[in-house]
């Protein structure tokens, strides 16, 4: 049996299995790949183009051996068909040598994709000594910024990174007494990052939870829409933090207990004072738990071990938190414009300190 014959009963089998829902191969499905049932090797696809993509398979041979196969690929809608090479025969540097390179045709594989997180792979081996043989996939990662942009529909994307101080980002500073700002050591200021990362740049955002309760803002208007409109919202927020995992605080975790939202609203967020404390005028949440107007995304840990917990030199990491999957919608004021913003809201008694470094927002009308 030829080659293209198996390749066509490996796609009619996986048809067979029930995985007939197509969802169509773009960039969202760069990422590493694994098989459930067998942890500990699996394929790293990079999306090209729509057409193209590269495949790298790190797996085994039949002696135990490590090896990894790779090569590039044709996309067809849901499919990804790859011819991949098997290459050996040099050592690790210094002594690699790429005359001794050998890279011979180990077979083929197929990839479909069949939801944002999972696909089903066949392979046809070309040399006889491993079978044919189907699996399903799950994602083990994506990239930075991707997301499935098949699960919702989006008609427009605005995108900003404050690289200047020329930016239309506010801040606002809620939760603490009215008229104590001093005590509190708000900051609000375009800069460079810390290290590593100093040839970046973004808003600075920072104060001293005082009040066992404080909420930082910041945010911005989205102008040129269609007025009095109701929006589907999808936002996303990429943040620097130095905030380890797993460590203890005043009053709650540095990490876990600063909790950041992502919202959108018809007017701008500002504050009232209740009870002598500066308040929120919309419903923006409550620690942990969302609001009308704001929607939870994750905290302020950037993934750091513990051993980082006491020391001054836990790392600067960007971290990127979003409503995907999230329900929401705004709409717009008279004149077309709507407020996006992200949040911090901490429950740890200390200074809290981060940078924003990107913000997104896409927009569909509703119904559409």
């Amino acid at each position: 049996m030829n080659r293209i014959t198996l390749q066509a009963l490996a796609a009619a089998a996986l048809l067979a299995a029930g995985i007939c829902q197509a969802r169509p191969i773009d960039a969202d499905m760069t990422g590493n790949w694994y098989v459930p049932s067998q942890v500990g090797h699996g394929l790293q696809i990079e999306v090209i183009d729509l057409s193209t993509a590269v495949v790298a398979w790190y797996t085994f041979d039949s002696e135990g051996n490590p090896i990894w196969l790779m090569g590039t690929g044709e996309i067809e809608g849901d499919t990804l068909r790859a011819e991949l090479r098997d290459y050996r025969g040099t050592r690790f540097p210094p002594d690699f040598d790429t005359d001794s390179i050998d890279g011979r045709h180990w077979g083929d594989v197929i990839v479909r994709r069949t939801d944002c997180d999972s696909a089903a792979l066949s392979y046809t081996p070309a040399d006889g000594i491993y079978q044919p043989a189907e699996y399903p996939l799950e994602r083990v990662t994506r990239i930075d910024g991707s997301h499935c942009s098949e699960t919702v529909q989006w008609a427009q994307e605005r995108r900003w990174k404050p690289a200047s101080e020329s930016h239309a980002f506010e801040a606002l500073f809620l939760d603490y007494p009215a008229g104590d700002e001093a005590n509190f050591d708000f900051g609000f200021e375009w800069s460079p990052l810390p290290e590593p990362w100093q040839a970046l740049a973004g808003l600075r955002v920072s104060g001293n939870n005082r009040s066992d309760d404080l909420m930082m803002v910041v945010m911005r208007p989205v102008d040129g829409l269609q007025p009095e409109t109701r929006y589907r919202v999808g936002l996303e927020m990429q943040f620097a933090t130095n905030e380890p995992s797993g460590c203890a605080g005043v009053g709650g975790a540095p990490g876990e207990s600063v909790y950041m939202r992502l919202g959108a609203a018809g007017e701008k967020p500002d504050y009232t004072v209740v009870d002598g404390y500066r308040r929120a005028t919309l419903d923006l949440g409550q620690q942990a738990a969302p609001g009308e107007r704001a929607l939870s995304a994750g905290d302020m840990a950037n993934g750091a071990d513990e051993t980082y917990c006491s020391g001054p030199d836990a790392p600067w990491r960007l971290k990127r938190v979003s409503t995907a999957g999230q329900e929401f919608s705004v709409t717009s004021d008279e004149t077309g414009r709507i407020w996006v913003y992200g949040l911090s809201d901490s429950g740890f008694e200390a200074t809290t300190t981060w940078y924003l470094t990107e913000f997104v927002v896409r927009l569909a009308e509703a119904g559409s």
